[in-house]
């Protein structure tokens, strides 16, 4: 028994060795394949000398969706590298996150516009909105986003700019210009608005230097307008221009006029008519032209700047010379055509540079603040160069006269006033801008440009 119990113990000895390599084999097996596991999972990262290690290049599967304000957060990759290395393309990085913020909703399920006083550029590109999941429900992990492509960018084609260059001339009329053409009114149109009263705002003519300056040939028209609001974007004419409206829709509630030619569906703007896209732009408030203008790179004009622009080169009474003639411009009379013509209409009633409709056609916003009694203050303080007008006032200033008015008011001495918050049918606008190569003005003995018929005044341009 001895003996078969020693070799009992001998082959059981004989056998360990086995199970442990039996056991070894196994725990390889199983590692490698945890390995193997871990790789393919991405958990396992192999950096290899001389390479770079690439991050997974994960597909875009989160939205997060704030109940307090609707927020879209994006998951997007970029081209980011984790290392670097010489002569090696960047690899795709970790994913970033770009939010974009769509404005609370308004009344109606509409988006309320971001107004802003500074309204910098000239292109605006729209991002579409991402599809958001249902409120109270969590987004399906995994899900595909739909990729969000950027609307056309919407561009506003500036009118071409024309270079005035800078003088001394004299602003205003006189009383004496002033009765001749109420008379002229009274008996060439008739009416009840030939008034003294409508020119006394003129008077006293007053020596103005002005510096060099670029002014728009043409008038801004609808298909322009409609173009910068909606570059703004949906509802902008409401409270898009500094906080403040900038035209009136076509329709009859708030912000709204029936005879508007811009149309508005909820989401983009429009000209209601072919017939219009290039008539000049009407129903504008002071702030949506001073808007407009900041928005392409350039301001409203001085009333000084726009006076002197009309008067050049000699100071006439209208664009064209100091006889007044309806085939140049579109007014009242001799009979009232119930709107404007197009921005490039009577080239026979261009100024000396070349300025179309600064007589007839639309009213134009001007920079200045109005006051009745600012010509007076401004005689008694001559040699101003480039005046800026009141600074401040309830109304603002527009010139040039229109379709809705008699000839009395196209005359480039004549000021006319309003609320800037009370759109017009009448009143339009053009921008002004420094010329690309200005000298400033130097004030003269003499003003080079004066009223005809009128004398110098005492000390002009000293």
């Amino acid at each position: 028994m001895r003996r078969d119990s020693t070799a009992l113990r001998g082959r059981t000895r004989d056998s360990s060795w086995q199970w442990l390599m039996i056991g070894i084999i196994l725990g390889l097996g199983c590692a490698s394949v945890f390995c193997l596991a871990a790789y393919a999972s991405n958990l396992l990262v192999l950096n290899i000398p001389g390479q770079v290690a690439f991050a997974p290049n994960q597909t875009p599967t989160i939205v997060e969706v704030e109940r307090e304000v609707t927020r879209v957060v994006v998951v997007t990759a970029t081209d980011s590298p984790t290392e670097t290395a010489p002569a090696v393309q960047p690899p795709l990085g970790p994913p970033t996150i770009t939010p974009f913020v769509i404005a609370p909703t308004q009344p109606g399920g509409m988006p309320a516009p971001i107004a802003t006083n500074t309204l910098p550029g000239v292109l605006i590109s729209t991002p579409t909105t991402a599809a958001l999941a249902p409120v109270g429900e969590q987004p399906v992990v995994g899900m595909t986003l739909p990729a969000i492509q950027p609307t056309a960018p919407v561009a506003v084609q500036p009118t071409e700019l024309v270079n005035i260059p800078g003088g001394t001339f004299i602003m205003g009329t006189d009383l004496a210009e002033a009765t001749r053409a109420i008379d002229d009114c009274r008996d060439r149109d008739g009416g009840t608005r030939c008034d003294i009263a409508f020119t006394t705002d003129s008077i006293p003519p007053h020596s103005v230097t002005v510096n060099s300056f670029a002014l728009e040939r043409f008038e801004v028209t609808y298909q322009q307008y409609v173009d910068f609001l909606n570059a703004l974007g949906p509802r902008s004419h409401l409270n898009g221009c500094g906080g403040q409206p900038c035209a009136a829709v076509q329709g009859q509630g708030a912000g709204e006029r029936p005879r508007s030619f811009i149309a508005f569906d909820g989401v983009r703007y429009s000209v209601t008519t072919e017939l219009y896209l290039q008539r000049p732009v009407a129903y504008v408030t002071w702030y949506g032209a001073d808007a407009y203008c900041r928005f392409i790179g350039r301001r409203l004009p001085t009333e000084a700047e726009w006076e002197y622009a009309a008067r050049r080169p000699d100071g006439r009474l209208y664009p064209w010379g100091n006889a007044w003639d309806p085939a140049r411009a579109r007014t009242s009379r001799p009979q009232n055509m119930g709107g404007p013509e197009p921005v490039n209409a009577f080239p026979n009633g261009i100024s000396a540079d070349g300025i179309y409709n600064l007589a007839g056609n639309v009213s134009e916003w001007v920079q200045d603040w109005y006051s009745p009694t600012y010509y007076g203050e401004q005689a008694a303080n001559p040699g101003v160069i480039d005046p800026q007008g009141p600074p401040s006032g309830t109304l603002k200033v527009h010139r040039g006269g229109n379709w809705d008015a008699l000839p009395l008011f196209a005359r480039t001495v004549h000021r006319g006033d309003m609320d800037p918050l009370m759109p017009q049918l009448f009143i339009g606008f053009r921008c002004a801008a420094s010329p690309q190569t200005a000298t400033p003005a130097v004030p003269v003995g003499q003003p080079t440009i004066a009223l005809p018929n009128t004398p110098v005044p005492p000390g002009a341009g000293n």
